[in-house]
């Protein structure tokens, strides 16, 4: 009995559970990838840039003044590069979420491994989630790079470390939710633009054209006080700007709106766990179609008729 218990505590404890084979597989291939480090390369380069560009144009405003009033400005000028890197990661990595993740199923659909790996001990939620994690995981590494950087500016003053901890969680939920999205659509298009242009798609309706048409609609029955902290509890970016606003202006920014960050990472990270559900059902019933010899999603219908 204690030795049945210790088993089950040990396969909670290891996440291999979770993500099976599958991740450390991922992982492996990702290392022997060239463009992974091209691309941390780049990002760190293309990072660089931007902070340097912000903290020459807070010198030039205050380059004329005292030595004194320029130290005095210190916290504004770490304050802008802050919000520059925060705002930087925020669309990099959800973009680079949705374009890592557009081929994850249907590259084993189309190989047609998908039925193979059903074969295996290997579920369907291990599939998706060893490929979402896997993907993740190069992107928090990309995060990881920025944090010595946002350390040595907050040095500057003017930020609390309460922002620096939010945003970061608010960009982790939003960056989870596109992968979501995008593993969802890989399942069923093989073209990786087609699911790039579908999730950008349904991100402009989620976070542009609905806020605007439920403002439209209830803007009469409810008061801004009342629809406003729903569209920042789930909406992203929505959360970015306000975060950044009270951080900018703190007394302000607090007694106009409630805004909970805890509380908005969780909406949106219950939306990710409904998506991934559904994604996980779908997998499953395509993998086994694929097992048992069934035309798969990408063969042509006429191939299908034949």
């Amino acid at each position: 009995m204690i030795a049945a218990v210790l088993n089950l505590a040990s396969r909670c404890i290891r996440p291999s559970w979770v993500t099976g084979p599958i991740f450390d597989k991922e992982l492996r291939v990702s290392s022997r990838r060239k463009r992974n480090y091209v691309l941390r390369f780049v990002y760190l380069a293309m990072l660089t840039i931007f902070v340097v560009l912000v903290w020459l144009s807070v010198t030039r405003i205050y380059g004329y003044s005292s030595a004194a009033f320029r130290v005095s400005r210190m916290a504004e000028a770490g304050k802008s590069i802050i919000t520059t890197i925060i705002w930087f990661q925020s669309y990099t990595t959800q973009l680079l979420a949705v374009i890592m993740l557009s081929n994850a199923i249907s590259d084993e659909i189309y190989h047609k491994t998908l039925g193979v790996l059903m074969t295996t001990p290997i579920n369907s939620f291990q599939i998706v989630m060893g490929k979402l994690f896997s993907k993740l995981w190069q992107l928090m590494i990309l995060l990881a790079i920025s944090i010595p950087l946002l350390a040595i500016v907050r040095v500057f003053g003017g930020v609390p470390w309460e922002f620096v901890i939010s945003s970061i969680c608010i960009n982790l939920t939003a960056v989870i939710f596109a992968g979501s999205v995008s593993i969802y659509f890989s399942i069923r298009n093989r073209r990786s633009y087609a699911v790039i242009l579908k999730v950008l798609f349904v991100g402009g309706v989620l976070y542009a054209f609905l806020p605007w048409l439920f403002m439209m609609l209830l803007n009469e029955l409810f008061s801004e006080e009342t629809l406003i902290p729903i569209f920042l509890h789930t909406n992203p970016f929505a959360a970015f700007v306000f975060n950044t606003f009270s951080m900018m202006t703190p007394f302000m920014g607090r007694a106009m709106l409630y805004f909970s960050w805890p509380l908005h990472c969780g909406i949106m990270l219950t939306a990710s766990a409904l998506v991934l559900g559904l994604t996980v059902k779908t997998v499953r019933k395509v993998a086994l179609r694929q097992a048992t010899g069934e035309a798969g999603l990408f063969v042509k219908r006429r191939q299908r008729r034949a």
